[in-house]
């Protein structure tokens, strides 16, 4: 399931950690013998301890641009861990693949059990930003018994403004059956979509994990999932849900989000809007959006 830790790969981080607070990088093995990297961040000695966090990172993210948030959240008792998602940012496996809903999901399973084995503790949080929403959105969906302490949605990519084209998606619908592996643009290509904040803007030109392109499986996986909660049963989420949502979102069309997320947790997911682009961790000052994660898992941790 997983190799030795190493040192911290030098994955850009959004916002820089001193070097004794680093997280360690270990090398996972998914199930297929895919491998690919989670950072683990864990609290310091004598901190009072909460339950761990899984953090799945967006489709052109890394780990590293939730470097900020990740810290603050250990500093408050969490064990974080990040999860670079197969055909991503340092992922060895193919660039910007996934051969199937099923192994998608089965990767998830894979990162739950590293979670759950590293830091001795049944119950975890769900953190997902943007594709990351969607991505635990429909895994949770799909674990009724999962004892989960909480699911906490960033700007998920349940309902997007920004979309392939008409003709594009002809050319994928016909590489799907002739060549499943070919490339197309993910297109999200402008950083301006993602933050207003000038230094985030230069991080994201600069950052060469980014992923920019996908294949038409890996397109055909996400279209899946998009139809796997549109038919999902009202109620399905029923763990403790948040739905965190930014006011100047140019990816992600709020209103939709809000009504689909309404009808997985029929109506109990507590929802807040903050200020801000669609990457909210690249705010100038993100501690609005820090202090909101962790007061979502404090909320799920002390309700009866």
């Amino acid at each position: 399931m997983m190799g030795d830790p190493g040192g911290y790969d030098p994955l850009p981080a959004s916002r820089p950690l001193p070097p004794d607070q680093q997280p360690r990088r270990h090398e996972l093995v998914l199930g297929d013998g895919c491998r690919t990297s989670v950072f683990v961040h864990l609290p310091a000695q004598g901190t009072p301890k909460r339950w761990p966090v899984v953090y799945a990172h967006g489709i052109q993210s890394h780990p590293g641009w939730f470097s900020g948030s990740a810290h603050f959240l250990v500093q408050r008792g969490h064990g974080v861990y990040q999860f670079t998602r197969r055909g991503s940012g340092d992922s060895s496996s193919g660039r910007g693949h996934a051969h199937s809903l099923q192994q998608t999901m089965e990767d998830v399973a894979c990162w739950r059990r590293f979670a759950r084995r590293h830091s001795g503790q049944e119950r975890l949080h769900l953190l997902g930003v943007s594709w990351g929403g969607k991505l635990l959105s429909c895994f949770a969906a799909g674990e009724p018994d999962e004892p989960l302490a909480s699911l906490v949605l960033v700007a998920p990519g349940l309902a997007p403004r920004v979309d392939v084209g008409f003709v594009e998606k002809l050319s994928i619908a016909g590489a799907l059956l002739t060549n499943p592996n070919r490339c197309f643009d993910i297109p999200l290509s402008d950083p301006e979509l993602f933050t207003d904040n000038p230094a985030m803007l230069a991080y994201l030109r600069d950052d060469p994990y980014c992923l920019r392109r996908a294949t038409a499986r890996f397109l055909h996986v996400s279209r899946q999932m998009d139809r796997r909660l549109a038919r999902s049963r009202r109620g399905c989420l029923h763990m403790p849900t948040w739905l965190l949502l930014a006011t100047r979102d140019r990816i992600i069309n709020n209103a939709r989000t809000t009504r689909l997320v309404r009808r997985l947790t029929d109506g109990r997911a507590v929802e807040r809007t903050l200020e801000g682009s669609h990457t909210l961790e690249f705010e100038e000052d993100p501690m609005p959006f820090y202090r909101a994660i962790a007061s979502a898992f404090e909320q799920a941790e002390n309700r009866p």
